[in-house]
């Protein structure tokens, strides 16, 4: 046991090292390397993934793209273990049942996504893996690797893929979201972090507790991670711990992007391989298409992720040369569709609906979902502000010419704690 943990240490800080050593001056730089990768990825994906075999030539373009769906339907062509997608499914739910999230088949780690877009998903880690994402998690979100560190991660599921993190000067603590906000607070107090890694909804809740107000809680850097961050929140978040506040891009498919010191979200391309799908030519708007650079254990190859992304503006001053975002602003299937006054299908995104409604008088939040037969079902917090909250959402959509359809009110949904915040969602 000891000796496979001094191993395991060794490939973490092998791939600390060779994440902060890898610098690129340029894009041309990067695309350079990205094509390397990219030749190793794709050769060897023809070779092991029973479900590329057929593919004609080792080019990107030649395999095709897949979304969630197509990718879970042919997952056991899409792991290199022939693993079938119900057995990791049982294996997984039932260490997630006793909250262990220690399930191994075929000597790999089996864990479980959200299941937010959807259908639920599994991702599969090698020990490799394990230790390739803990050094590569280390590299980008530590202000220092000179100096001791205390991680504290509030998350759905725990399991080796974020304890392979702990040991040496890092002294990692994962909270488990299921718990209520009380005793995550408590035990983020006593555990006393210097990097706090939590999910939006959980952030926004410790920043107006006392025991940030009063220092006792007081990271020195703090991330937002696995949901959307709403700018209104992220401002509560801010005031509250007295830090800019950044985010961490993590999703089943990889470890897909993280903020930069001067706050800029940033993608991971020296760890994936970008393509754009833009479904706003305006905005640039677009969903990202994948290829991950280094994954073994699964193909993760033109893979079509839900989330839309808008870009940022070019020449962070922190010198990166990856591609920076402005926001995530949800999933794609939750761009809401209205009818315009020409009769046409117009799709509005999320973010102008979540500023709309968050603007109108005493709304403090919101849900909003879109029904099949296109009506609206509305909540609000405060209930008494549900009337102004209607009449922001009719002068949001006839200020962009569409038609206003039935609005009608809701309850105040019941969400579980580990669930995912959606405030703006779209059924079917």
């Amino acid at each position: 046991m000891a000796e496979q943990l001094q191993v395991d240490r060794w490939q973490v800080l092998r791939a600390v090292l060779g994440t902060r050593l890898r610098r690129f001056g340029s894009r041309e730089a990067l695309d350079r390397y990205q094509r390397r990768r990219l030749g190793r990825v794709l050769g060897r994906a023809r070779q092991v993934f029973p479900y590329y075999a057929d593919v004609p030539t080792p080019e990107l373009d030649a395999f095709p793209v897949l979304d969630k769906a197509e990718w879970l339907e042919h997952f056991e062509g899409l792991n290199d273990r022939g693993l079938s997608l119900d057995d990791c499914l049982v294996a997984a739910r039932e260490a997630e049942a006793r909250r262990s999230f220690d399930a191994t088949l075929a000597g790999v780690s089996v864990g479980l996504s959200s299941g937010t877009s959807g259908r639920q998903g599994v991702f599969l880690t090698s020990p490799a893996e394990r230790a390739r994402w803990a050094g590569t998690v280390l590299a980008k979100a530590l202000p220092s690797l000179r100096e001791p560190a205390r991680v504290a991660l509030v998350l759905r599921s725990g399991g080796p893929l974020y304890q392979a993190v702990d040991g040496g000067r890092i002294a990692f603590h994962y909270v488990d979201l299921a718990l209520d906000p009380d005793t995550i607070a408590e035990q983020l107090t006593d555990f006393a972090p210097t990097v706090l890694a939590a999910p939006p909804q959980v952030l926004d809740d410790l920043a107006a507790r006392p025991e940030v107000g009063s220092g006792r809680l007081r990271p020195q850097v703090v991330y937002s991670i696995a949901d959307v961050l709403d700018d209104d929140v992220a401002a509560r978040v801010e005031a509250g711990f007295g830090v800019q506040l950044r985010q961490v891009y993590q999703a089943t498919e990889g470890f897909l992007g993280i903020s930069c010191a001067h706050g800029t979200l940033h993608l991971n391309e020296d760890l994936v391989h970008l393509e754009r799908e833009v479904i706003d030519e305006a905005s640039g708007r677009f969903v990202p298409i994948i290829t991950d650079l280094y994954r073994t254990s699964q193909a993760i190859i033109r893979y079509r992720l839900g989330d839309v992304l808008v870009p940022g503006a070019a020449n962070c001053p922190c010198g990166s040369v990856f591609t920076a975002i402005d926001r995530i602003e949800g999933r794609a299937d939750d761009v809401l569709q209205f009818t315009a006054a020409t009769g046409e299908t117009r799709p509005l995104f999320a973010d102008f609906i979540r500023a709309a409604v968050l603007g109108a008088p005493v709304v403090a939040d919101f849900r909003l979902v879109q029904r099949t037969d296109g009506s609206l079902r509305l909540a609000v917090r405060p209930e008494r502000a549900q009337a102004s909250a209607h009449l922001a959402l009719q002068a949001l959509l006839r200020s962009r010419g569409l038609r206003v359809p039935q609005i009608f009110g809701m309850p105040w949904p019941v969400e579980a704690q580990t669930a995912k915040r959606r405030r703006v969602r779209r059924e079917g």
